[in-house]
């Protein structure tokens, strides 16, 4: 036999092979999954219930990987999967500014970003806008798909408000043009922020009382206050993006802020603040100050 043959085989072999031996005998620990939370009766938690939604509970009983939770201040009780479960107290966590967590906000638990940190003190921003104070103990870092639902949370909060906001720069109804309100006539009423329909009971140069069919059965008005009903004169002049008052299914309703998204000669396409999509005619709407 070869020398170099007799030396692979009596010294190069065995050393691979205790090499290998040796690398599959230190595994490094990150390989192995990290234990899961174990919880017992009596725990404090806070779970989330459905996506981006919170509250706080204690553990009833444990079976396998659901809890049953009584929630505080409460005497209803449900089950949930112990991954959508978080312990209180919490542990501390690094945290940073414009990150995504669960606040707890006087009683209850809600998505915020936290915008300020200094030391055990936090200030973080809700949904809505609100700033507000806590501190470390009362502020919980979300789990991976949490942290997705919170995302989606805060994006369609803010498409939301800022629909908000854009219904309410349109303004009032455009005024019918030689239009003014008759006795008896029905008709739409601004009442607070919102615009109902109603009927003229009495009528003077300034103001009118109209009724309503609504819990609040009369109101006194100011003519500004007033709007005739549609079909409006204004309907061939709406474009894209425009928003409207839609005609509500019962007259107690109010008249809902709608924006158009599509149009032709017979149909709208119109949008809520929600991004749901409604079909109506042009004699269901009366179009918002451009």
């Amino acid at each position: 036999m070869p020398l170099l043959r007799i030396y692979f085989c009596r010294y190069l072999v065995p050393a691979l092979v205790c090499g290998l031996l040796s690398a599959c005998g230190k595994r490094h620990a990150a390989d192995n999954p990290a234990a899961p939370d174990v919880y017992v009766r009596g725990d404090r938690v806070v779970a989330e219930q459905s996506a981006a939604q919170f509250f706080e509970g204690r553990v009833l009983s444990v079976q396998g990987d659901r809890l049953r939770l009584q929630a505080i201040g409460g005497s209803d009780s449900l089950t949930v999967v112990a991954s959508d479960v978080y312990r209180l107290p919490p542990s501390a966590h690094e945290l940073a500014t414009n990150q995504l967590a669960i606040c707890g906000h006087g009683e209850a638990w809600q998505p915020c970003r936290v915008v300020k940190i200094s030391g055990n003190a936090l200030k973080a921003r809700a949904a809505s806008g609100e700033v507000f104070e806590l501190t470390r103990d009362r502020l919980l870092v979300p789990s991976a798909l949490t942290e997705l639902n919170l995302k989606r949370y805060f994006a369609r909060s803010e498409a939301e408000q800022a629909f908000a906001h854009a219904a309410d720069r349109a303004g009032d109804p455009r005024p019918e043009p030689g239009w003014r309100p008759a006795l008896r006539e029905r008709l739409l009423v601004k009442v607070g922020a919102a615009w109902f329909t109603g009927y003229v009971r009495e009528i003077d140069s300034e103001t009118a009382e109209i009724a309503l069919s609504s819990p609040q059965r009369s109101t006194t008005v100011p003519l500004s206050a007033l709007s005739a009903e549609p079909p409006s004169s204004f309907v061939s002049e709406l474009r894209r993006g425009d928003f409207v008052l839609l005609r509500p299914s019962t007259p107690s309703e109010p008249w809902a802020r709608m924006q158009v998204r599509a149009l032709n000669d017979a149909e709208l396409k119109l949008g809520d603040a929600s991004g749901t999509l409604k079909s109506a005619t042009v004699r269901e709407v009366v179009p918002l100050r451009p």
